[in-house]
């Protein structure tokens, strides 16, 4: 990398994490994401993305998943 600090948007973030807009959003408004107010957006350092990313990494493995529960009023 040369060393460039690089800035994203809401959009940008949103493309990288493979989300839609509005979870970017939700996750700004619980606090999960690091971001600063600029005006009336928000930008993000993407190197703080990618630690962000790192340490909510999870070991699990999908394989593992609890049975679905059925839905009031579906049948089988």
């Amino acid at each position: 990398m040369d060393g460039r600090l690089t800035i994203l948007t809401v959009q940008e973030v949103a493309r990288y994490l493979r989300v839609h807009t509005m979870t970017v959003y939700r996750m700004i408004q619980r606090g999960d994401l690091p971001g600063v107010r600029v005006g009336r957006g928000w930008r993000f350092k993407r190197d703080q993305i990618d630690r962000w990313l790192a340490e909510h990494e999870t070991n699990s493995h999908p394989t593992t998943r609890s049975p679905a529960r059925r839905r009031a009023g579906s049948r089988r």
